[in-house]
C-alpha cells in the first residue's frame, strides 16, 4: 500500500471541477488499498475515503469581500497558495516517499516552491492548455500570458504531465514551447464505474425534480461559462416541440438571465427550466436519470476537457456534443451519443428528432457501449494509471 498526496486548492469548493475529481481519483486510488492525503483549501464539500489537511485562514482573507466575485477568486489565489504550499511542506515532511499530484495549482506560487522542494516523485494536471491564446477575459487572459514561463517551469519540474486528449496535448507542447519528447501523457477523464451507479427511472426523477414528465429531455449540467455554446442548444430544442432544454448549475461568467433571454428570445417559454444552484454529486443520478439526452455544446477553441461529459457515462445517458476535437473523438470512437458541427442548429435539431425515434434495440445496444466506455475509463482505471506512473514499484 503507497501513500499518496494529492494537492488540490478548490476541492471543497462548490463551482469548478475539482471536488468531483478529487473525490473520484482519491476514491479510486483508496479503493486500490492506498491511503490518500488531500491538500486544499476549506470549504463548504466534503470529501469522503481521503483525509483532508486545510491551510489555516488568515484575518487579511476578510479584506478581499470588497472585490468583485472574479477579481476576488484571482486575488486569493495568488496570496493564499503559497500558504497552502506550507501545509504541502509539512505533510510531506511526514510522508517523505509519498508522490505528489498537483490537480490544480497556481502557476507562480507553484513554480517557486518546485524550485526549493522537487524531490520525490511530482506529477501534475494541465486541466487547461493555453497560455498566449486565452480567450477566457481581460484578467484571465493576462494572468495565463504572465504565467506562462512558471507554467513552463513547473512542465519541466514534474515527473509526469497529464492532460485529457491528444490534441490538448499537443497544444501543451507548442504553449509552453515543450520538446516533444516530455513527459506529457494523456489521461483519461475518469468518471465513476456504472455497476456503482443506482440511476432511478426517469419517471421517478423527473417527479422528484419537478420535471415535465411528457416531454423529452435535453439535460445541460454546470456552470454557466462562455466557452459553452448556449444558444445551439436553446435554437435547436425550440424547433423540436417534443422536447424541453433543463439547465442545472451556478452561474460562472455567463449569467442565468442571458440563457433566459435566448430562451425568451426563440419563443421556448415553459420549455427551458432553470434549476439555479450548484448541484451536487450525490443528486447527479436524479438529474441525469431524468434526461433523455445530456447538451455537450463548447466552443470549437476549448481548451480543456468537459467533466460533465464524462460523467453522463456513469449514468448510461448519451451526448449530443459540439466543439473540440477531443471531445468529439471520445463520443464517435466510443459510440456514446451523437456530435454535430459547431453552431449548427438543423443538425442538432435532426439529431434531436433521431434519438427520439430510436427503435428499441438501438437505445439498448447505446446504452451497452455507454456502460462499456463506463467500465474502460473508470475512476478505478485512472487511479491504477496514476499509481503506476507515480508509485511504479507500489502498485497494486
Amino acid at each position: 500500500m503507497a501513500t499518496f498526496i494529492i494537492y488540490s486548492p478548490g476541492a471543497l469548493q462548490p463551482y469548478g471541477h475539482a471536488f468531483d475529481y478529487v473525490g473520484g481519483l482519491g476514491s479510486g486510488l483508496c479503493g486500490q488499498g492506498h491511503q490518500v492525503h488531500v491538500v486544499t483549501h476549506d470549504g463548504p464539500l466534503v470529501l469522503s475515503d481521503v483525509t483532508v489537511h486545510t491551510a489555516t485562514s488568515a484575518a487579511w482573507d476578510r479584506l478581499l469581500d470588497v472585490l468583485p466575485s472574479r477579481l476576488r477568486r484571482h486575488a486569493f489565489r495568488l496570496l493564499a497558495e503559497p500558504r497552502l504550499l506550507s501545509t504541502l511542506s509539512r505533510l510531506r515532511t511526514e510522508h517523505p516517499d509519498a508522490p505528489v499530484l498537483f490537480e490544480t495549482f497556481e502557476y507562480l506560487s507553484l513554480a517557486r516552491y518546485l524550485r526549493r522542494h522537487n524531490g520525490g516523485c511530482t506529477g501534475g494536471i494541465f486541466h487547461s492548455t493555453t497560455f498566449r491564446s486565452e480567450r477566457e477575459g481581460v484578467l484571465r487572459t493576462a494572468y495565463k500570458r504572465v504565467s506562462a514561463r512558471a507554467a513552463r517551469r513547473i512542465a519541466r519540474s514534474l515527473a509526469v504531465v497529464y492532460v485529457h486528449g491528444p490534441h490538448l496535448r499537443r497544444r501543451l507542447l507548442d504553449e509552453l514551447s515543450l520538446p516533444e519528447t516530455s513527459p506529457v501523457r494523456v489521461l483519461a477523464y475518469g468518471a465513476p464505474d456504472p455497476a456503482e451507479v443506482v440511476v432511478p427511472t426517469r419517471e421517478t426523477a423527473r417527479e422528484a425534480l419537478g420535471l415535465p414528465a411528457g416531454k423529452n429531455i435535453l439535460l445541460s449540467l454546470g456552470t454557466l461559462r462562455r466557452d459553452k455554446d448556449l444558444s445551439t442548444p436553446v435554437r435547436a430544442v425550440a424547433a423540436s416541440p417534443d422536447w424541453v432544454l433543463v439547465h442545472a448549475g451556478p452561474e460562472g461568467d455567463a449569467s442565468y438571465r442571458e440563457l433566459e433571454q435566448l430562451g425568451e428570445a426563440n419563443g421556448l417559454g415553459d420549455r427551458l427550466v432553470i434549476h439555479k444552484r450548484f448541484i451536487p454529486a450525490v443528486e447527479h443520478s436524479l438529474y441525469f436519470g431524468a434526461a433523455d439526452l445530456v447538451s455537450a455544446f463548447y466552443d470549437p477553441a476549448m481548451t480543456h476537457e468537459s467533466g460533465t461529459a464524462k460523467r453522463v457515462r456513469a449514468f448510461s445517458r448519451p451526448l449530443l456534443a459540439a466543439g473540440p476535437p477531443d471531445l468529439l473523438d471520445y463520443v464517435t470512437e466510443w459510440g456514446v451519443g451523437y456530435t454535430v458541427p459547431p453552431h449548427d442548429v438543423d443538425a442538432a435539431a435532426e439529431a434531436l428528432r433521431r434519438h427520439a425515434g430510436l427503435s428499441p434495440e438501438d437505445a439498448a445496444a447505446l446504452e451497452q457501449r455507454i456502460h462499456r466506455a463506463g467500465q474502460k475509463l473508470s475512476w478505478r482505471a485512472v487511479a491504477a494509471t496514476v499509481a503506476a506512473d507515480l508509485c511504479p514499484d507500489d502498485t497494486t
